[in-house]
């Protein structure tokens, strides 16, 4: 699993990004999500240096053989199989952190910018399902939260974004909400919608 943090041509496309599973190694095919493209690996570097293999923790650039500049973009997973999930919509655990000036409670309507690893998406609350104060009381079927309250929330994004639950790959399944240069909640996915083969 490679987070795609950036794109450039230099005699093909190349693809750049931390590993953050897995190997790669040039001459293997690799899935790139959301779009499920299939591409083999002409090269990987690493400052400039050909590698034969890479491992998680190396920032690295991918060349992706047949893949046009339009096909490569910011915020895409290079996988192998099974690739990671696309959704437009997950249910998750989120810690309300900080609410911007025009809406001082967080409902479902809110709406904010979803960012995970390298990926920005717009996205809205859609339902809450239940809210956790700071001394603890639950409310189920809560229709609103204040700041320091975590919430289970469901979230739709304007475009599918590729995402794994925390527990299966943490760093696929960590997201910030922010609006208005604010932070307004950290959370993590906690399930994504059945697959839909």
């Amino acid at each position: 699993r490679i987070p795609v943090l950036d794109r450039y041509t230099d005699r093909g496309t190349i693809a750049m990004g931390k590993v953050e599973s897995g190997t790669i190694r040039p001459g293997m095919k690799v899935i790139l999500m959301p779009t499920r493209n299939v591409y083999k690996v002409d090269g990987v570097w690493m400052d400039e240096t050909p590698l034969a293999s890479a491992r998680p923790g190396e920032n690295v650039l991918v060349k992706l053989n047949g893949a046009g500049m339009e096909d490569v973009q910011k915020g895409f997973v290079i996988c192998t199989k099974p690739a990671c999930r696309a959704v437009d919509k997950m249910i998750c655990q989120i810690m309300v952190m900080d609410l911007p000036e025009h809406a001082k409670i967080f409902t479902a309507g809110f709406q904010a910018i979803f960012h995970a690893h390298c990926a920005e998406e717009e996205a809205t609350v859609t339902k809450i399902f239940e809210t956790t104060d700071r001394k603890g009381k639950v409310t189920k079927g809560a229709h609103f939260a204040n700041v320091g309250m975590k919430v289970i929330c469901m979230i739709e994004l304007a475009r599918t974004v590729p995402c794994e639950e925390f527990d299966n790959y943490a760093f696929l399944g960590r997201f910030t909400l922010r609006t208005e240069g604010k932070t307004c909640a950290i959370g993590k996915i906690t399930k994504l919608p059945p697959k839909k083969d």
